[in-house]
């Protein structure tokens, strides 16, 4: 008689916004296991390169803000890691878990398609507003985290990143990060918001905690993803709710002036460039109403992030397809809301180490939209 074959394992817990009813097959669960482990093995690599770094009086002494401090930072590191060959290992095992782990959560997507693609696939997907190939910007096509293939990559991508590679890679190496999303959502200024615009929104993440914190909120949700939008649209309709998702820039989404009482993002601004970021400063006063209010939550700036944590927050971005991390965390985004006409701008640190680093503004009361 032929051997029984194990039924699908449901893989680590699943925390508050992802699907529990994901299972993948043995194969593919075990790929992606394998891949959150090698990353997980470098830790005590880690720890000697912080002790070095953190002996290294060069490093240590390091005190300042925008991009020549940061580079004189990583000038010193390389000094102090000289004739070491840990973060050598370190910068292998990384670029190796980056390169194969949408591959393999495409492969275990497909080889379960059949279960997995309702759960995937969006209620009426024409039903999303699409500005089409002319309005997609140039830096768009960048593989943003080593995505293969961009986040259009798979029709399903953003089932595959959200319920796969987040499930699998981000959620065991950073906890609950769904958690910082609501802390985000609860630091808007008032509690009766009509008109909410998510720009960057994604698969929905952050979008979903706003829906829940302000029910009566009409909420419009723009990304340049199709997939991460027609993943969005699945979510919501899961759970009742009906959101307008727009395919489109966030520095250009052409939604009505003064049409939203909040305009927010959740840690998109570093996936800019600078002059599209002061753009979509600009794009979300002229969405708001006066007095409405804008919450922006990026990356926490070098400055608050201490040395051994600066440098190994440029290290990772420059290996990890992050082309834009150093000129946000070095970004003045009070002078850009500035700029931009808002007024009671401040920032405020959430969680520890300073992220999700947020910029609360307002529209000044006597415009007129």
């Amino acid at each position: 008689m032929p051997t029984p074959r194990p039924a699908p394992s449901p893989g680590p817990p699943v925390p508050d916004g992802m699907n529990p009813g994901v299972v993948l097959g043995q194969r593919g669960r075990a790929e992606l296991e394998f891949a959150a482990a090698a990353r997980a093995a470098v830790a005590p690599l880690r720890a000697r390169v912080r002790a070095r770094l953190e002996g290294a009086p060069a490093v240590t002494g390091w005190t300042g803000d925008g991009a020549d401090a940061i580079a004189a930072l990583r000038a010193a590191a390389d000094e102090a890691l000289a004739g070491t060959a840990e973060q050598s290992v370190i910068g292998a095992a990384l670029r190796w878990v980056r390169r194969i782990q949408t591959p393999r959560a495409e492969a275990a997507f497909e080889a379960r398609r059949e279960v997995l693609e309702p759960a995937a696939a969006p209620p009426d997907p024409g039903a999303i507003v699409d500005r089409g190939a002319a309005a997609v910007p140039r830096y768009w096509r960048y593989e943003f985290h080593g995505t293969r293939g961009g986040w259009d990559g798979h029709e399903h991508m953003g089932f595959v990143h959200h319920e796969l590679i987040y499930r699998y890679m981000l959620v065991p190496a950073f906890g609950d990060i769904f958690a910082q999303r609501a802390a985000v959502a609860d630091l808007a200024p008032r509690d009766d918001y009509s008109a909410i615009c998510d720009l960057g929104c994604g698969t929905g993440q952050y979008t979903l905690k706003l829906a829940e914190r302000y029910p009566d909120a009409h909420i419009t949700g723009v990304d340049l993803s199709m997939a991460s939008l027609r993943y969005a649209q699945r979510r919501a309709a899961d759970r009742g709710m009906d959101w307008t998702l727009v395919r489109g820039p966030a520095e250009d989404t052409r939604l009505q002036s003064g049409s939203q009482d909040l305009v927010t993002s959740f840690i998109l601004l570093h996936e800019m460039p600078p002059h599209a970021v002061a753009k979509v400063f600009a794009e979300a006063y002229r969405l708001l109403r006066p007095g409405g209010d804008l919450v922006f939550s990026d990356v926490a700036p070098y400055r608050l992030r201490g040395p051994y944590q600066a440098w190994l927050d440029d290290w990772d971005a420059e290996h990890g397809h992050e082309p834009w991390w150093r000129t946000a965390a070095t970004a003045d985004l009070v002078a850009v809301a500035e700029e931009a006409g808002f007024t009671a701008v401040r920032q405020e640190a959430l969680g520890s180490g300073s992220y999700p680093w947020v910029t609360i503004a307002r529209r000044p009361e006597e415009d007129s939209p």
